[in-house]
């Protein structure tokens, strides 16, 4: 590739390829092969920069619309040439993505496997990595490139081989269109691509005339060669067989990864045409992250909190004036002005008011924006209080609330007596596990204030008793009730749960074993560990109609890992 104006990166990266071209000429050695793994190297490196400075040049489109918008300003224009970056932006991935494919298949052949990296594809599909070459068994095979690539001629290179040039001539014709077609002056002006590059002059008529040299830039940039002279051949051949007439695999892979760079190049020199484009000021930003702002710090329970969520972008070298009063001192003529944050006053008790300005740079000129912000000071206080019931449970994740007036709820911490465990639930509960043998446990609340120190607000002791005894159903079965002949003759296990006067979710026993007897008759059936019925216990219930009474007894062992036997359920059949 060459033409236009080079940078030095520019030029180093083609005296690179050069020396990669001259080298493919000679009958190398094994330290010769190896090298170009380390060429390879640096010229993924060199790709992976223009990468990173092409990815902000897309990004200043983002800049740039957001003054516009900002400005009120009309965005037709913008979102033509935002658009056009897009487009770029696609066809750079699609053509960046076809060299690796083909790069990954060529030492497929050689090594059984697709180079393809594990993390080397993006999210829609395309191929945006390889697998280190040092580690390619056969780094020295020439015969892989010249056969899928050339063939048997090297003057009549393969079908396969002659579309590594048409794809990258497609991509240069296509983006050269893009970057020429506009309306300017009620004036449209257009690219249409030469059959060579020796008729672009006269193409480049149909441009605009300070477009020109950057359209003819970019083009040359990504113009290949129709030949190459071939030291081999001791005559000039066609581009691709030059470059992979024999050449060793990793030599081949190595101007895989050059011609990627000269794409990656070729987008940035469009991406900042474009970008020129588009008149707008912008911005310093070095720094974006979220910001969340509410007209209050404090409410009280059963109130509601206005709170605004956005994404803040500024510049954190420079340091913005800002005109502020406190409470009395709201009024414009009383304003003090600073740099940099406020720290404000939590010395009174109750409703706190801040006004200002802040001084914002545009286009040169300092623009003073309007802010506001109030909060409220209380004094330290606390509570801790369980929603279910007033004491804690062994071998149960206990729920507890706390509240520290005067204190967000990240700024709250529980701790508890030795024996017990305490963990942050969810909604802003804690969980508190007790330990066996403990009789009573005291719970704390604390509250981290803003310089890092740490306040006690609340402390309170509760009892500590066993899990109460769950209650034994048969489907949906309780004691003590008349179930018809058809509901009995229908279950098929039974389940251990508590019933509506034990206010406690989420405790879960495992059944050990169990029995079933039914009043009058002989036997007794059997309910497994997992709660199902035996064929016996099944045959007894379906005789139980009449009037008998059925009792089922169980086994089972509660959170805690206690073993207990369970109330007896009794009921009636009807």
């Amino acid at each position: 590739m060459a033409g236009g104006k080079e940078t030095p990166r520019q030029r180093m990266i083609g005296m690179m390829y050069l020396v990669l071209t001259a080298l493919l000429a000679l009958n190398v050695t094994k330290e010769v092969v190896n090298a170009f793994v380390t060429i390879n190297d640096k010229l993924d490196a060199s790709a992976e920069i223009v990468n990173n400075k092409v990815g902000e040049d897309y990004r200043m489109f983002d800049q740039k619309r957001a003054t516009l918008e900002a400005q009120k300003e009309d965005l037709t224009e913008f979102n033509m040439w935002n658009g056009k970056a897009d487009t770029l932006e696609l066809e750079t991935r699609t053509l960046v993505s076809y060299l690796l494919t083909e790069c990954s298949d060529m030492i497929e052949e050689a090594e059984g496997n697709s180079w393809v990296a594990n993390d080397g594809t993006d999210e829609d599909g395309f191929v945006t990595k390889l697998k280190p070459l040092f580690d390619i068994e056969v780094k020295d095979n020439y015969d892989i490139p010249t056969q899928l690539f050339i063939g048997s001629n090297p003057m009549e290179p393969i079908e396969r081989g002659n579309e590594l040039t048409n794809r990258i001539h497609a991509y240069r014709d296509r983006v050269a269109i893009i970057m020429a077609a506009y309306t300017k002056d009620e004036k449209k002006y257009s690219f249409t691509p030469p059959t060579s590059a020796a008729g672009l002059s006269e193409a480049l008529r149909s441009v605009h005339p300070e477009d020109s040299s950057r359209i003819a830039h970019f083009y040359h940039s990504l113009t290949v060669p129709e030949t190459l002279y071939d030291s081999g051949e001791e005559k000039e051949v066609p581009w691709v067989s030059a470059t992979f007439n024999h050449a060793p695999i990793v030599a081949a892979a190595a101007m895989f990864t050059s011609l990627k760079v000269d794409v990656k190049n070729a987008e940035s020199i469009a991406c900042e045409y474009l970008l020129s484009k588009v008149i707008a000021p912008i911005f310093v930003i070095n720094k974006i992250e979220p910001m969340a702002f509410a007209n209050s710090g404090y409410i009280n329970q059963g109130d509601s909190l206005s709170l605004k969520v956005m994404i803040a972008a500024y510049d954190s070298t420079s340091v913005n004036k800002i005109r502020w009063g406190m409470d009395d001192d709201t009024l414009p003529e009383r304003w003090t002005e600073t740099q940099g944050g406020l720290n404000l006053d939590g010395a009174e008790v109750g409703f706190h008011k801040v006004k200002g300005a802040i001084g914002i740079k545009e286009r040169g000129n300092t623009v003073w924006k309007p802010w506001e912000f109030d909060y409220t000071v209380g004094a330290p206080m606390g509570a801790i209080s369980q929603p279910n019931m007033r004491l804690l449970y062994r071998g149960y994740n206990n729920e507890i609330e706390a509240a520290a007036s005067g204190f967000p709820a990240d700024k709250v911490s529980i701790s508890a007596s030795s024996g017990c465990s305490v963990s942050r639930g969810t909604n802003g509960k804690w969980i508190v596990k007790v330990g066996a043998g403990i009789r009573t446990a005291t719970l704390t609340v604390r509250g981290q204030k803003e310089d890092g120190s740490v306040v006690t607000v609340a402390s309170n002791t509760f009892e500590v008793k066993q899990l109460p005894k769950p209650e034994i159903f048969l489907g949906g079965i309780a004691g003590g009730q008349r179930p018809g002949c058809s509901s009995v003759r229908a279950q098929t296990r039974i389940s251990l749960r508590y019933g509506e006067g034990i206010p406690l979710t989420g405790v879960n026993f495992n059944v050990i074993s169990g029995f079933v007897s039914v009043e009058g008759l002989v036997g007794d059936g059997r309910i497994n560990g997992n709660g199902a019925l035996d064929d016996k216990a099944k045959q007894l219930l379906t005789q139980a109609c009449g009037g008998k009474k059925v009792t089922i007894t169980v086994k089972y062992v509660d959170p805690s890992g206690t073993q207990k036997n369970a109330n007896p359920l009794i009921f009636t059949v009807r």
